[in-house]
Order: structure tokens, then sequence, then C-alpha cells
């Protein structure tokens, strides 16, 4: 009974992060319904075992009663809620807090029902879709499948509507299949290798063409912290060499091929990107976010509802509706008050470095270098608010503190 459990719980997330990056990034009504019933379906089968089941004693969370994110997850979940006690539009509040809290229960699904096998299993199946998603969005760009969602067109998405979305889902993934090739390379069958080194170089292909330079920026800071713990004693000289070797002919021999769209993305970072018209951009709707902050400073407009609250701080200038600030911070600030980011950092901090720390364990050095990654992204964006990533980015929340608590105990 209890494999046949582990296995509902295991076939559950893996169908959740295999169908939403497909489905758009669970973006729609249509896709992300599907994945919360998924989700809580699985949180409600979890504490419906540990409800009924002796052995588990009276609380679903056991051991973990010392986990360093309980306290600010706890208050991040309260504030949430005063947050839609005072939302100016509680139907966008409430499906946000619906959203909220399975994020929330997949991250203690994770860390009190899922052990090693299990989260190497949901690894796995994320480097396939990875690659599989990258090898599709390829393919597309080249002409070869239709890419008529895109937006914009000259820019690869897969599956995404967004190509920086798309980058931001790639940030969590490869870091994860590096450190594996990494530090267990001598360890893992040559097919094993093999297949790593193909999905990586498909997804840095893919990852180049996405053309995200937030993403490409936070990669790289993520990228050089990832040397810095790689280098360290413990990694064969050999491995060094064969990853060195693969990074330098990869990196150089994209950059030449795509030096032309390179040098062009980033010789517009200086500029103000449109993100609603062309008189627009993102410095306009952060001076908008500024405004909603000062005017709600402790509890915002009501999670979910920067939509609702930003037409009444709307810019000369800038036509069309604003749904999203463009960074993540900025946008939980103006919508839950001044204590939100603090948390969220807080949550963020407590994560990297307990992954960072755990040396020997690659998977959660991989996770934590790619929810390092995305954090960073998150102030020029708002992947934070496309299920498909938040779904993975809590599912390697989880595994780098059930790996930590396991080298604890």
């Amino acid at each position: 009974m209890d494999r046949l459990y582990k296995s509902f719980l295991l076939i559950g997330i893996c169908a959740a992060l295999i169908f939403s990056p497909i489905a758009r990034g669970a973006v729609g009504l249509w896709s992300i319904t599907p994945v919360l019933l998924v989700l809580y379906s699985l949180i409600f089968a979890w504490l419906f075992r540990m409800n009924n089941v002796k052995k588990y004693g009276n609380s679903p969370l056991r051991g973990q009663s010392r986990n360093p994110l309980n306290i600010p997850i706890a208050l991040f979940a309260i504030l949430a809620i005063i947050s839609f006690a005072f939302s100016i539009y509680k139907h966008d509040s409430f499906y946000s807090l619906v959203r909220l809290f399975a994020y929330i229960g997949l991250y203690y699904l994770i860390v009190c029902e899922f052990d090693h096998k299990m989260m190497k299993h949901l690894i796995w199946v994320t480097i396939f879709v990875g690659g599989s998603l990258s090898l599709y969005g390829i393919l597309q760009y080249l002409g070869i499948f239709d890419r008529s969602w895109w937006r914009p067109q000259e820019f690869l998405a897969s599956t995404y509507v967004n190509h920086n979305h798309f980058a931001g889902y790639l940030e969590l993934v490869m870091p994860v299949a590096a450190t594996i090739l990494i530090y267990r390379s001598g360890e893992s069958r040559m097919i094993n290798r093999v297949m790593l080194v193909l999905a990586l170089i498909i997804m840095f292909t893919a990852f180049i063409f996405t053309q995200s330079r937030g993403a490409w920026i936070s990669l790289l800071i993520s990228a050089l912290i990832a040397i810095f713990f790689i280098a360290r004693p413990g990694v064969k000289g050999l491995n060094k060499l064969f990853i060195a070797i693969l990074a330098i002919v990869s990196i150089a021999s994209l950059l030449y091929l795509n030096r032309d769209v390179i040098s062009s993305r980033i010789g517009a970072i200086d500029t103000i990107d449109s993100v609603v018209d062309s008189s627009g951009g993102r410095f306009k709707i952060w001076g908008a976010a500024m405004g909603m902050i000062f005017d709600k400073p402790l509890v915002g407009v009501g999670v979910g509802d920067f939509d609702h609250g930003f037409y009444r701080f709307r810019p000369e200038g800038l036509n069309g509706r604003a749904v999203y600030a463009h960074n993540d911070y900025l946008q939980a600030t103006s919508e839950m008050g001044i204590f939100a980011p603090i948390l969220i950092i807080w949550i963020f901090f407590i994560t990297v470095i307990t992954g960072l720390k755990n040396r020997s364990n690659p998977y959660a050095m991989g996770c934590a270098i790619g929810i390092m990654s995305l954090a960073l992204h998150g102030l020029v964006d708002f992947n934070f608010h496309i299920p498909a990533n938040m779904v993975l980015f809590t599912v390697w929340m989880g595994i780098v503190m059930k790996e930590s608590n396991a080298k604890r105990t």
C-alpha cells in the first residue's frame, strides 16, 4: 500500500512537471486548472493518509519542526491572507491565494514524503522535458514547426508564449544537469553521461536563441558561483578537464554563430524596452508600481491585484494594460506591502545558502543555483507568475531542503 501511495505522488507531480511547460507555461485558465487539481489532489491524499495512519503520528509535518523555512513561509502565508482581506478585487485575490497555497502544499509534500530516489526521478524527468522542449523550440526557430503563438516572433519560446519565460524555465533545468554531469560523471553509465551532454548542448543552444538578456545575466552570475563550488577538491581532474572543454567549445561556437544576435541584444540594454507599446517600457511600469506602494505601503492593493490597482497610476504615454510589473519584487510589494519582499528574499536566501553548502550533493547544489538564477531574473521579469516555472521552482526548493535535512540527520 505504501508503494502504491508513493507511486501516486510521484506520477502526479511528474504529470504536473510535464504538462505545465508543454501547455504554454500553464498561464491560461484551461491549463492551470488541471495542474491545480492534480496538486490539491496529491496534497489532500497526503494529509488524509497522515491523519489516518497511526505510524505517522499526529502531525503531517513530521521531521520538519526545525525546517528553517517554516517561519518565513508561515509569515508569508499570513501576509497573503491579510492582503486578501484588504483586496480591491477579491476574485483575482482569491485565485492567487489558491495558487499560493498549492505551491506551499507542494513544497511540504516534497520535503515530507519524497525520498532520494523519488527526487532523482523528478530531476531526470525535468531534464528530459527541458531537452525535448529545447529541441522542439530550435526546430520551430528554424521554421520546421509552427510558432505562431510566440511574442515576439524573432525570439525562441518553444511551447511558451514569451521567450523570457522559457529562458527562465531553462535557468532552472540547466544547472542541475550540469552539476550531475560534473559530480556524478565518474559514477554514471556512459549512456547517462552522453544524454546529459546532449541535453545540455541542446538546452544551451535554445537558451541563446531565446535572446533573454535578463536570463543571460542571471545565469552568468549563477554559473560563476557554480564554477567556484565545482573547483573544490573532490572533483577528479579528468572530469574538470572534460567539463571545461565542453563548456569552452559549446559557448565559443554558439557565441560565434549568434554574434550578431547577441551584440544587438546587449547593445539594446541601455534602451527602455517596450513591454506594452512603443512609447512605454519597464521603467515607466516600475515608476507606477512605486506609486502604488507609497499609496498602500502596509497591505498593498491585494495579492494578485496589480492589474486592477495599476490603472490609477498609469503613466502618461503608456497605453494598454500592465498585468505584471516586470519585477516580481516590486509587484509583490505593491500587492502585499513592504514586508512581502523581505519574506521572499528571506526564503530564497535560506534555500540557496542551504543548497550551496551541501557540496557533496549535486542535486541540491544544482537546484540551488537554478533557484538563485531565477530569483535574480525576477528583478526584471515575472517568472514567478508563470505557473510552470513556479511549480518547478517549488519542487527544486523542496529537493534542496529535503536533501540537506537528510544530510543533517
